[in-house]
Order: structure tokens, then C-alpha cells, then sequence
């Protein structure tokens, strides 16, 4: 059994990869006491959808993402605010990285799997399991204290895991995760009817556990569990 953990840190691509990987996660385990945070790394200004009226899509979506963070349960939101598509591993980028999990100091970290399409997905995935390893070591003064985090968990976005190693059981939070969702009313002419999507990837993780709702984890960096 592995135990509910007390702090946890997010990192999301884009305002709404929060709900669509973890968001019945979340909201469970805030309502068991957990500290919550999410960092979205870029500014998720590309999210705009084709023949619609131009606007302030960056400030939109991060109203978006505080409303949607309310009905979860998020302790709070950071935002390194890059450039959407545009995520690179330089040294710049990797320090934030670095310096969020020593400021956070969290159990866990959450983000995307390599296995993923997006680019953004991808390289936020590289950028933070590197940053894991990295926060523990005892250099970089200038970016905080040395923090090891226990464990490093991928979530599923638009990319089914092929083996997960964890699934938790949402049952009763899920439809906080898709209220959640449907906060993020900018994004839904782009996500291509995404609700059927959790609705069918969330049953068929549930159906793997014996329960009606489940969201799939699998584990990264291969870190050992202490016991």
C-alpha cells in the first residue's frame, strides 16, 4: 500500500493537462489533507481555436486554471510562463525546474510520459526528471536547499500508458475532474470532444482495479520506494 502523500508537485505542459491527467487525483487527495501544487511550464499561448475572435488566450486560460484549481482543491499555482512550443532543455529552463522542487520541497512529482506526442509534453517530461535527481545534489546554492523527492509518477494525457504502475481510484471525485474541465471553456473546440475521451479512458483504468473511475500512473527515474 503506498501511502497517501503530503506534498505534491505538478508539472504541467498547459493550462488543462492538470484535470485531463490527474485531476480526480487531485481532488481526492486534497480532500484527504495533501498539499497540492501545479507549475505549468508554458503560457499556453498557442491554444487558440481556428475562426474564433482573437483575444488574450494567455490571460484567459490562467483564469481558467484558478477556477478549475478551486474546484479541485490546489493549494496554489506557479507558472514559468514559456513560450508554448517552445520548451527547450537549456540550462536557463532546467533551473526553474530545479529551484520550484526545492522551493515546493514535495514527496511526489507528477508530470507527462516521453511516450507522448507534444513536444511540450515531452520536453517538460525530460526537463523534470532530470531536475528530480538533480534537486537532491549539494550544488547550486543559488536555486535552494537540496530536496530528494521520494517518488516521480507520468500521467496519461491524449497517449495511453502501455503498463501503468498506479492507478488510483476516483470514483467519487471524477465528476469534480470533469467540472473541472468544463471550467476550461477556451480549450474545448480544440480538444476534439475530450470528455468522451476521460470518460472512456477513466472506466476502462477503473475496470483494471475493481472500481468504476481510476487514473493510470506509470513510474519514472526508477528510483527505489524506501520502506
Amino acid at each position: 500500500m503506498i501511502n497517501i502523500p503530503k506534498r505534491v508537485l505538478v508539472f504541467a505542459a498547459h493550462q488543462d493537462d492538470e484535470v485531463i491527467g490527474c485531476g480526480g487525483t487531485i481532488k481526492k487527495w486534497s480532500n484527504q489533507g495533501s498539499e497540492i501544487h501545479v507549475c505549468f511550464v508554458t503560457d499556453g499561448s498557442t491554444g487558440v481555436e481556428q475562426g474564433t475572435i482573437p483575444r488574450d488566450i494567455v490571460e484567459t486560460r490562467m483564469e481558467e486554471a484558478h477556477n478549475a484549481a478551486a474546484t479541485l482543491g490546489v493549494y496554489k499555482l506557479h507558472n514559468f510562463g514559456l513560450e508554448c512550443q517552445k520548451v527547450s532543455n537549456k540550462k536557463a529552463n532546467f533551473h526553474k525546474f530545479i529551484q520550484k522542487i526545492r522551493e515546493v520541497r514535495p514527496d511526489l512529482v507528477i508530470t507527462h510520459n516521453q511516450i507522448c506526442k507534444h513536444r511540450d509534453h515531452k520536453r517538460t517530461s525530460l526537463l523534470a526528471e532530470e531536475a528530480c535527481w538533480k534537486a537532491h545534489e549539494n550544488i547550486l546554492e543559488e536555486l535552494g536547499q537540496p530536496h530528494r523527492v521520494k517518488d516521480l509518477w507520468s500521467f496519461e494525457i491524449l497517449d495511453p500508458h502501455p503498463n501503468p504502475d498506479i492507478v488510483v481510484d476516483i470514483t467519487e471525485t471524477y465528476m469534480h475532474k470533469k467540472a473541472a474541465l468544463d471550467i476550461y471553456l477556451s480549450q474545448h473546440g480544440i480538444l476534439n470532444d475530450i470528455c468522451s475521451y476521460i470518460d472512456g479512458i477513466t472506466k476502462i483504468r477503473g475496470y483494471s482495479i475493481d472500481a468504476n473511475r481510476g487514473e493510470a500512473f506509470t513510474r519514472m527515474g526508477r528510483n527505489p520506494i524506501k520502506l
